[in-house]
């Protein structure tokens, strides 16, 4: 090789040089997700991080530092990924993991990385700095890509066996009340009058349509509804954790049970404007999902008082519905309670946090 063949190589090695550390992160992109948004505590998922080059320019060196939450556990199984603490004990604490990619030009590179959360909450994933190096990996030049990509933890369940059987006696005594006083909203159709209705029942329009005294007739056996209160005010934070996993298996047992029921709350939500704390009637993994979302984002307190969420839940409500209440200290709140019991017309079924899934009244 000629002196001159050799400086011709040392010059387009250097321009190379130059060229790869001016733009060698031009045209790539980045990007992370997970493959659900709502998950469960220790349930593994997937974290889907894709990097793509779109020029003609290899990037010969690509370290990727990716944030995310702290709690993150990666499956042992993963392999020639790096995990650091970063922000060491404050609250604004995270992790990073880092992986070293080489992209060819117009290259999408994907990697799906098995993970797991072990506690309750709203996680978030921030991005990624990409770092770029020269061909002799002496020089650096960084990117940041930031984004505020959400997933979601459930509650874990909680044991309610201990409440079945009286929350079954509870519903019984309701049924037996909307048999004796029945639920004006449920009028399946009209049967001539005999004199021992009350007259409140007479339907005049049908009256004055048939020529004859007419009452109204109502469906005894009519669906089953039920308003489930969560309460999280006067309680610690162990105590308020438990009772957003009874509620949980609360849920889940009126879906079992196959009644359409509304949720309210008086806990605060992260991320969202109040839309969680009331969930109208329904029935269904849609409806459950939703309430079950919010119990994810819910967080350690309230945004209303205990006696304005009794307000808000009784408010316009003559249904015969059932209604149960899921609190800590009870004992503290029994002259509200009470109030409010009188002006539902009946009982309001009570689980007490602090007693292993709860004691219903």
């Amino acid at each position: 090789m000629t002196v001159f063949s050799f400086i011709l190589l040392i010059i387009i090695g250097l321009i190379l040089q130059q060229t790869i550390l001016k733009h060698g992160l031009d045209d790539v992109s980045y990007d992370i997700r997970s493959d659900s948004r709502c998950v469960e505590c220790d349930k593994p998922f997937k974290l889907i991080t894709s990097v793509a080059n779109n020029k003609l320019l290899p990037v010969f060196f690509l370290r990727l530092s990716e944030l995310v939450p702290l709690q993150l556990n990666i499956a042992e199984n993963e392999k020639n990924i790096t995990r650091r603490v970063i922000g060491g004990t404050t609250s604004h604490a995270g992790a990073a993991i880092e992986q070293v990619l080489y992209v060819m030009p117009r290259q999408r590179v994907t990697r799906e990385l098995e993970v797991s959360l072990p506690k309750r909450g709203r996680y978030l994933l921030r991005g990624a700095t990409l770092t770029g190096g020269d061909l002799l990996g002496i020089t650096e030049n960084s990117i940041r890509v930031n984004m505020a990509r959400e997933i979601i933890v459930y509650p874990r369940r909680a044991d309610i066996k201990p409440v079945e059987h009286a929350f079954g006696g509870y519903l019984g005594e309701v049924s037996v009340r909307r048999f004796i006083m029945p639920d004006p909203m449920e009028i399946v159709g009209f049967r001539e009058y005999t004199g021992r209705e009350p007259q409140r029942d007479i339907s005049w329009k049908e009256t004055l349509r048939r020529n004859r005294l007419m009452v109204k007739q109502y469906d005894f056996t009519a669906e089953q509804r039920a308003s489930l209160i969560l309460d999280i005010s006067d309680a610690e934070e162990e105590q308020i954790e438990h009772g957003y996993e009874i509620t949980r298996s609360i849920c889940e047992y009126l879906e079992s049970r196959r009644i359409r029921y509304s949720f309210y709350t008086n806990a605060r939500m992260t991320a969202v404007n109040g839309s969680w704390t009331y969930i109208p009637d329904g029935i269904g993994s849609v409806h459950l999902n939703t309430i079950l979302e919010g119990l994810g984002r819910a967080e350690l307190d309230t945004f209303c008082s205990f006696r304005r969420l009794l307000h808000n839940t009784a408010q316009g409500r003559d249904d015969g519905r059932s209604y149960i209440l899921v609190t800590a200290n009870p004992a503290r709140k029994q002259q509200i309670i009470a109030q409010y019991e009188r002006q539902l017309g009946q009982k309001i079924f009570i689980i007490d946090i602090d007693h292993a899934g709860g004691e219903g009244r």
